[in-house]
């Protein structure tokens, strides 16, 4: 099974995401930060000009998915040290 650190290395931002999103229903020791790293390239491919029912398509999830799947406020992965 990859590890965060093999899919986060993935170039293509969807395939970053689509690459988490099929180990996250598995049984990966990390799945919150899977969750994390699809919701990031997800945000990523959406600010290269990618279209949401593109990458739903390519998920297997609805457009409306994708929304949600973005919108959390939380930190990007992996966490950026705080300075000072």
């Amino acid at each position: 099974m990859p590890t965060c650190e093999e899919v986060a290395s993935i170039a293509d931002s969807v395939d970053r995401a689509a690459r988490a999103h099929e180990l996250f229903g598995g049984k990966h020791p990390r799945p919150g930060q899977l969750r994390d790293l699809r919701a990031d390239a997800l945000r990523t491919a959406i600010g290269e000009g990618r279209d949401a029912t593109e990458l739903a398509s390519r998920l297997g999830v609805r457009a409306a998915d994708i929304a949600w799947m973005t919108s959390l406020d939380k930190p990007t992965w992996p966490a950026r040290a705080k300075n000072g």
